[in-house]
């Protein structure tokens, strides 16, 4: 630092002494001294042009540097920084500072103001002018009131029009969600059994072929309705040598389930139903050829008002339905046969009046395997019908299943050893016999879902 001082007073006193024109003539007219102070000069000069002025590659262009390298000149700012750091510096340990530290020109200013400072008190003589001097002679303007912005050219032509856009107007399309979900499901099961003539305990050859479907559409509008319709047919034949007629059914069933619900309060809904269920083809009492049933002998039209509650879990679905009121139609449209099912000669249909309730689940055991029932209740307080379906999915692959089909049925307004009056009507003292019914079936074949 010491060096660095000393360098600039020389270039500070070279530069006093050019500006007061000292030359030879000036000193005293001896040969001797007029060498000595000639060489003295030379020397000065190399000095200050090897020591002082930078090389050329180091040389850095900013005029804040200005009072450092010019005339030696006492400037306000120097002055006034000195002031102001005694002033900070009487109430507090810590240097001041001119503005941010990251601001490299005040810091750069701030420095050049600490070295003149240093100059002015180690070296006096030096400086000879003040700030009010050069700024009447011309050598300093505060006149500046526009700050230089330097102008940045982005790109040679600027093109600054207006985009030709056009508009036009489009009709909004509102669309309503769909609240309606369809899905079914679709299956072939066979089976088929073959026995030689002279097979040692004898038999019949047979085939049983099981076909089914089931749709379903529902609506939900994730507010307070819900409407759930399903569709089932099921139908399955079997036939073997002897067999009169040809094809026996051993699965016959049309039954279509409407449900409405109106949300309640949780998973309570109020609930109404309707269901219609019939066959669609014709049914024999055991191996004879006696009819028994048939396309709409018997149709069960079904209703009933009440309550559903709603089970929704990760691998269990239900529904239990709560009707304290249910209406049940019978109806037989061959005569022949309507008193088979309670209705008197004469008549084709009977209405019954009682409580109703039904329990639905779905209940996944494992990833192939699915297990679906129904259970269905009615009482007109005079009789009872129960039904209990059960169907178990061995899901192989996407199109091969395989089914086993449980029915127990109870129903106790059946009439055996019927015995009738003058008019063939049923009488009081009718035997009614309570009478458990049960159908199984398991097969193999192909099934889809869609």
């Amino acid at each position: 630092m010491k060096k660095t001082l000393l360098l600039i007073a020389l270039a500070a006193g070279a530069t006093h002494l050019a500006a007061k024109s000292i030359d030879a003539d000036d000193l005293p007219t001896s040969s001797v001294n007029s060498t000595i102070v000639q060489n003295y000069l030379d020397s000065l000069a190399a000095i200050v042009d090897t020591r002082v002025a930078p090389p050329p590659h180091r040389v850095v262009f900013s005029p804040y540097i200005f009072p450092l390298i010019g005339q030696g000149t006492l400037y306000n700012a120097v002055l006034s920084q000195q002031m102001a750091q005694q002033q900070t510096l009487a109430s507090s340990s810590t240097l001041p500072s001119l503005g941010s530290k990251v601001d490299t020109q005040l810091l750069l200013v701030e420095a050049s103001n600490n070295e003149l400072a240093r100059a002015y008190t180690s070296y006096p003589q030096l400086f000879t002018a003040t700030q009010q001097q050069l700024t009447e002679s011309g050598g300093l303007r505060d006149d500046i009131s526009k700050a230089i912005v330097e102008e940045v050219k982005l790109a040679e032509k600027v093109v600054n029009e207006e985009p030709d856009v056009k508009v036009e107007e489009v009709e909004p399309e509102v669309k309503r969600p769909n609240f309606w979900t369809f899905k079914g499901n679709g299956g072939l099961q066979f089976t088929q059994s073959y026995v030689s003539k002279n097979w040692y305990k004898g038999g019949l050859n047979s085939y049983t072929l099981l076909s089914m479907i089931t749709l379903d559409a529902n609506y939900n509008n994730q507010r307070k309705v819900q409407l759930s319709n399903r569709f089932e047919a099921r139908l399955g034949f079997q036939t073997a040598e002897n067999n009169i007629p040809k094809f026996r059914p051993t699965d016959n069933l049309l039954r279509f389930t409407s449900n409405l619900g109106i949300k309640a309060i949780g998973n309570w809904n109020y609930a109404a139903q309707l269901q219609l269920q019939s066959q669609p083809y014709r049914g024999y009492q055991g191996s004879s050829k006696n009819v028994i049933s048939d396309f709409l002998s018997p149709l069960y039209v079904r209703s009933s008002i009440g309550m559903d509650y709603n089970i929704n879990k990760k691998r269990f679905t239900g529904t239990l339905k709560l009707a304290p009121l249910s209406y049940v139609i019978t109806y037989v449209h061959v005569d022949s046969r309507v008193t088979r099912y309670g209705i008197h000669k004469g008549h084709n249909s009977k209405h019954d009046w009682g409580p109703n309730i039904q329990f639905t689940f779905n209940y996944k055991i494992a990833k192939n395997i699915s297990w679906q029932s129904r259970l269905y209740w009615f009482s007109n307080f005079k009789s009872t019908l129960i039904e209990n379906e059960h169907t178990i999915n061995f899901s192989i692959n996407k199109y091969l299943s395989a089914k086993l089909f449980l029915y127990p049925r109870y129903e106790d307004n059946r009439y055996y050893n019927l015995k009738k009056d003058a008019d063939g009507n049923l009488t009081d003292d009718s035997a009614r016999q309570t009478h458990w019914m049960f159908q199984e079936y398991l097969s193999l074949g192909f099934n889809y879902d869609f």
